[in-house]
């Protein structure tokens, strides 16, 4: 009988995983022609789709990267068109697909990053939603002689990193429905208190990417254009502060 039962709990505990996984994998529906555009090759920046999407400057040879975890339910091509544009910049930028799109279960994928791009010193992590989540987590791991920036895009650490010396910015929508101003204001305790924090006026929680217009209804919101290219403005110069 105990067997039984135990081959039952067993059994519950795969299927609510599995489901939960399988739904986790159907990604939030993103702007296709946007992202498609930005995953061609030019004669400023080579597009690879192995491993992970990277874009690579073709007319310098970059000493700089920048390593993207992808929030939850989110397809890395979504941010796609963001990464581009710091390659356009002289940044190598590469977006790392996570399994079953689901960034806790590739917090150290940076690692293998890293390792596949040996002439990039200096690093920098960052991450949208719950990929920032993930990309905080990894801080507690990572060799922060070589990963020197934590960039957080709408999202907050779940534990504390206070203790660790890397430079930090915390970019947030004030009409963020998921990551809200109340929930960014009551994790800074958990991130260095020099992080610098940028709150974009009338931005929301899915135009930090090149999500679907039918991921939100809001209304008086900026255009994506132009909270992309805030974001994209803020996130910039954090990394040319950098040494």
């Amino acid at each position: 009988m105990i067997k039984k039962i135990l081959i039952g709990v067993v059994a519950l505990i795969v299927l609510v995983v599995g489901g939960t996984l399988a739904w986790m994998s159907i990604p939030f529906s993103y702007n296709q022609d946007e992202t498609a555009a930005a995953l061609i090759s030019s004669d400023k920046v080579n597009v690879d789709e192995g491993d992970f999407i990277s874009f690579k400057p073709v007319q310098t040879a970059p000493t700089k990267g920048i390593i993207f975890y992808p929030g939850g339910k989110t397809s890395a091509e979504t941010f796609a068109p963001f990464m581009r544009r710091f390659a356009e910049q002289g940044y190598l930028a590469v977006i790392v697909p996570m399994p079953f799109k689901t960034a806790f279960l590739g917090v150290n994928k940076a690692d293998e990053v890293v390792a596949a791009y040996p002439n990039i010193q200096h690093w920098v992590i960052a991450g949208h939603s719950l990929g920032g989540v993930a990309a905080s987590e990894y801080v507690k791991s990572a060799d922060l002689n070589r990963i020197e920036g934590l960039l957080l895009l709408a999202s907050y650490p779940a534990s504390d990193i206070s203790q660790f010396k890397i430079a930090t910015m915390s970019i947030s929508g004030a009409k963020d429905l998921q990551s809200t101003p109340q929930k960014i204001n009551e994790n800074k305790a958990k991130l260095p208190a020099s992080t610098d924090y940028v709150v974009i006026e009338n931005a929301n929680h899915w135009q930090f990417g090149s999500y679907a217009a039918d991921n939100t209804k809001q209304q008086g919101l900026l255009s994506p254009s132009e909270q992309a290219e805030q974001v994209f403005a803020q996130s910039l110069a954090f990394l040319n502060r950098l040494p």
